[in-house]
Formats: C-alpha cells, sequence, structure tokens
C-alpha cells in the first residue's frame, strides 16, 4: 500500500481547499444576480419569473442611490442616469410594518417610486402574516394608466426595501 508522501499531499490539499471555496464562497457569489456594482451595497434585489433582474443600489459611501433592470450583460434601465447625492430626492419612499405574527396580525408593506419618462415605477415588498402571504415585484404605470406588474421571485431575493428605513438623512418614509 502507497502512503502518499509530502509531496502528494500539498497539491491535493490545495484541490480540496480551492474546492471548498468554491462551494462556500465563490459558488455563494456566483449564483448572486444583482445589479450592483463592487462600490455599492445591494438594498433590494430580485430575479422576475422573465429571467430579469432588479436592483435597488447605493454606493457604499451613501453619495447615491440607483435602480437598475436587466441582465447581467445588459442593464436595460438605470434610474437615474446621474449618479450623484440629488439621485436620493428622486425616490418616493413609503414604508410600514408590524411584527408579532398572526396572533398580532404582523404585516409589512414597502415600496419605492420613480417618475422615468411618461411611466411610473414602484418596486414593492408586502406581507401578511395571517394568510402567509409574501409579494415582490414593481409595477409600472404608462402615461395612459395601464399598468403592468412584473412579479419577483423570493427565493432570488437579496436585501430588503426595509433597509431605507436607516437612511432617514437620505430619504424620507412618507408613511412616517
Amino acid at each position: 500500500m502507497n502512503t502518499p508522501q509530502k509531496n502528494d499531499v500539498i497539491p491535493m490539499l490545495k484541490t480540496w481547499f480551492l474546492l471548498i471555496a468554491f462551494v462556500f464562497g465563490g459558488g455563494a457569489h456566483a449564483h448572486a444576480k444583482n445589479l450592483c456594482l463592487p462600490a455599492e451595497k445591494i438594498i433590494f434585489s430580485f430575479e422576475t419569473k422573465s429571467k430579469k433582474v432588479l436592483s435597488v443600489c447605493k454606493k457604499l459611501d451613501q453619495s447615491y442611490l440607483v435602480y437598475r433592470f436587466g441582465t447581467q450583460k445588459r442593464t436595460e434601465l438605470q434610474f437615474p442616469q446621474n449618479l450623484d447625492k440629488a439621485s436620493w430626492k428622486k425616490f418616493d419612499f413609503q414604508g410600514m410594518s408590524r411584527g408579532g405574527g398572526k396572533a398580532n396580525a404582523g404585516f409589512g408593506d414597502y415600496s419605492l417610486s420613480f417618475k422615468n419618462g411618461n411611466a411610473e415605477y414602484t418596486v414593492f415588498q408586502q406581507w401578511n402574516d395571517e394568510d402567509d402571504t409574501y409579494d415582490i415585484g414593481v409595477t409600472i404605470v404608462d402615461a395612459k394608466g395601464k399598468a403592468i406588474t412584473l412579479a419577483g421571485l423570493r427565493r432570488t431575493q437579496e436585501g430588503s426595501l426595509t433597509l431605507l428605513d436607516n437612511e432617514g438623512k437620505n430619504i424620507s418614509n412618507m408613511a412616517n
């Protein structure tokens, strides 16, 4: 029976280390499909049924807030175009929640809206503990009032619109 020599063990350990790093590190990152840039933090992101990704991101230094929609290869919409401190004021944020589960009729209703040209976009996150519902998505209303809702896939969700509650100096919660 051959016992592994020192020279045989080191390449084997490197292989195992790389495999573990991929599964627990790189693999987790590889499935993340948000559209945030490396210098940005995810506020809220999810994939739609049509395999498009919606991401709301903020710059790490909090100098801007941005909405992006598209794929990893092509961003179809970025709002606003100018990424600066004024970007925060181009969004309307509303949110409220009550904890306590079914016994306390717990719920959450959060939205982030903006106007782009003649269309109004509303990203939403809603839940109701009484009937165990949970919905995420974006509703787009055109100039004629026609609305379309793109439902988000909960299993792909990263972040939460509730994180905007902590951004009081940048964006006001109109529900308060």
